[in-house]
């Protein structure tokens, strides 16, 4: 799926246009909404990942947390970023933490490189706000943030991201106990 991936710089103004109206007027939680996912393309550059990678980062959570759609993404964005941000889209019919979780992780490993990479850049995202401004991580939300590192790991996909993500779960556990 990497290979669809393709993006040009002048994109990424575009998708925080995409983002700056459609969270006008939402709630959202501290460490959300734009700034959070600005932090989930800022892991990735970080890790010297391609501007097309940072672009799905940006538009990772907008279908979740706003009233835009998928086919709003897809008019935007293109087929390939509209299907890999449904791939990091809970499926909001799915009442039950343990099923929707479950069904989200499914849906990223099945995809792939680069939603998988996009999914663990969001939970080091989330972390690194929780450490910084000491917020408690819930065990549930570190079981699950886990056991995707454990299927990541077990399909050999971004290993770098991978050994951010473990320390970060630990550091997280250990404030939480």
């Amino acid at each position: 799926m990497a290979a669809a991936l393709t993006s040009s710089r002048a994109a990424r103004p575009e998708a925080i246009a995409f983002l700056i109206d459609a969270y006008e007027g939402v709630d959202v939680r501290p460490g959300k909404g734009l700034p959070h996912a600005q932090a989930v393309a800022d892991v990735l550059r970080g890790a010297g990942y391609d501007e097309g990678t940072q672009l799905l980062a940006l538009l990772h959570d907008v279908v979740e947390d706003t009233p835009r759609t998928i086919e709003e993404v897809r008019h935007a964005f293109g087929d390939p970023i509209a299907d890999m941000v449904g791939a990091l889209t809970e499926d909001p019919s799915t009442s039950r933490y343990a099923e929707r979780k479950r069904d989200l992780r499914s849906r990223t490993i099945a995809a792939g490189s680069p939603v998988v990479d996009v999914a663990l850049a969001d939970k080091i995202a989330s972390l690194r706000h929780a450490l910084v401004t000491q917020s408690k991580v819930s065990d549930r939300k570190l079981r699950h943030y886990t056991v995707m590192l454990q299927l990541a790991l077990t399909a050999r996909l971004a290993p770098g991201l991978c050994k951010q993500l473990d320390e970060l779960i630990a550091r997280a556990a250990s404030l939480s106990a």
